[in-house]
């Protein structure tokens, strides 16, 4: 929803002024004394002042968490790129100024509800120069919850963000359409942080729990992608999940109208310091869009496979060590790979031809081909496209510091093109802290990080936390 005026006025002289970064505030909890106005006072002793606060204050609780994002990111465009047939353009500075509003109301002990809205403005300058300005609001949550006082029987209502999964760098159990593994997630950006409106029931026993979901589909990621779930309006999911020295969650997703998907996921420690995770998918519908007139996306009749394999070390001083192995039958395999490389060398001849010439294209299927390939640009950031894959991390972030660093390496086995990524924190204060980030991509013109428009990017973040 775009909003124009005043607001957006201030913000656009803001970005442009001060291309800063994202900034986090935290909640702080305010109980309000409350009186209830039908309260029959007639028979009953009249209790201190004291004791009826107290009283009071665990009925009507509320709070707020107030965060702001800031960050300006250069981008250096790559001047030949391999799908690009010369008419498109692509962003090569972004400023984002972002306000990330919560507040939770809590009626008693068994009544809650929570809201968080996102309200993002956007500067972006692209390649050849030409700029955009825009405001948008994203409601990323709002539902009511009800819980038992045993905590073991609970209903919630409304947006709802669930996390499926604890994966480092992929996720093959979020389940959930349209959802896309996107590796060193991007924190900055909060629509990447918007549910999905459902119904969800919740129980507990022990060391057990089991969710039952029935959510809507649909494009959470506020983007327009054409898969196999869009002809979907509901889906629904049963998730079980038991801790112990095995922890384990199994997930049980459907479609409306489609056929079962599956995952399932283990966790477990190998020793005090090394965790081991296995976690993999087994899904009907493929991932990446499918071209109907093109004849290497044929569909497997037994569905794809997404695996991952992982370890984290943690070491002294809050440094962990991250290695995880994904095996990705969504991706395209090779022969598929090499057939829709010639697509759009033939898409680039014939368009080579119309630049010379009067006459209408030759080739419809080169033209669908190369449109595929035009909107995997998109694609790129949201999942996989080839099939094996590995990926490393390093760093010192899990224990609070003045200054914390992660780097991190993903791998593509199939066409050996990589992507880097370098983070620098500092934690001025309690409330302030920056971040720099350097992100390289290597590869081929026609391998899968090589197809990335940046050769590489630099963002510079603030963070203020009320």
């Amino acid at each position: 929803m775009a909003t124009r005026g005043l607001v957006r006025h201030k913000l656009s002289i803001f970005l442009k002024i001060f291309p800063i970064a994202p900034v986090v505030i935290a909640p702080a909890v305010v109980a309000q004394e409350y009186e209830d106005p039908f309260l029959d006072t007639s028979s009953q002793v009249t209790p201190s002042a004291d004791s009826l606060g107290d009283t009071l204050a665990n009925t009507i609780s509320w709070g707020f968490d107030t965060s702001v994002i800031a960050y300006y990111q250069q981008n250096s465009v790559k001047k030949d790129q391999y799908f690009n047939p010369g008419n498109l353009v692509f962003l090569a500075d972004e400023s984002q100024l972002a306000l990330d509003l919560s507040g939770q109301l809590s009626a008693g002990p068994h009544l809650s509800a929570y809201t968080r809205v996102a309200l993002v403005e956007d500067y972006q300058v692209d390649d050849v120069g030409d700029t955009s300005d825009e405001f948008n609001i994203y409601v990323l949550e709002g539902y009511l919850s009800s819980y038992t006082s045993s905590r073991r029987f609970g209903v919630n209502v409304g947006r709802i963000k669930p996390q499926w999964s604890n994966g480092y760098n992929w996720s093959p159990a979020n389940l959930l359409k349209p959802v896309y593994d996107r590796p060193n997630l991007d924190s900055d950006d909060l629509t990447q942080q918007q549910g999905w409106d459902m119904a969800h029931l919740d129980l507990r026993y022990g060391d057990w729990n089991v969710g039952l979901y029935a959510a809507e589909v649909e494009d959470t990621l506020d983007r327009n992608l054409d898969g196999p779930f869009t002809d979907s309006d509901l889906q629904y999911a049963i998730v079980l999940n038991r801790e112990g020295d095995l922890d384990t969650r199994l997930v049980i997703h459907q479609l409306e109208g489609g056929e079962v998907n599956a995952a399932l996921g283990l966790s477990t420690l190998a020793r005090d310091n090394i965790t081991l995770r296995f976690e993999g998918a087994w899904e009907q519908q493929r991932e990446l869009p499918l071209a109907s007139d093109i004849q290497y996306t044929n569909l497997q009749d037994r569905g794809y496979l997404k695996a991952v394999l992982g370890a984290q070390m943690s070491l002294n001083d809050g440094w962990d060590i991250t290695a995880e192995y994904l095996y990705n039958e969504h991706g395209y395999e090779a022969e598929e790979w090499d057939q829709l490389i010639g697509q759009v060398d033939l898409a680039q001849l014939n368009l080579i031809e119309l630049k010379f010439s009067q006459l209408g294209l030759q080739s419809t299927e080169a033209y669908t081909a190369f449109n595929f390939l035009v909107d995997s640009y998109d694609l790129l950031s949201m999942g996989q496209l080839r099939r094996e894959y590995l990926f490393f991390m390093w760093g010192n972030t899990r224990v609070e510091r003045k200054f914390q660093y992660r780097q991190s390496v993903q791998y593509n086995v199939d066409d050996q093109s990589q992507y880097h990524n370098l983070e620098f924190i500092q934690n001025w204060t309690e409330h302030f802290s920056t971040r720099v980030q350097a992100q390289l991509f290597t590869g081929c013109g026609s391998c899968e990080f090589g197809l990335i428009p940046s050769q590489n990017l630099f963002r510079l973040s603030f963070y203020y936390d009320f």
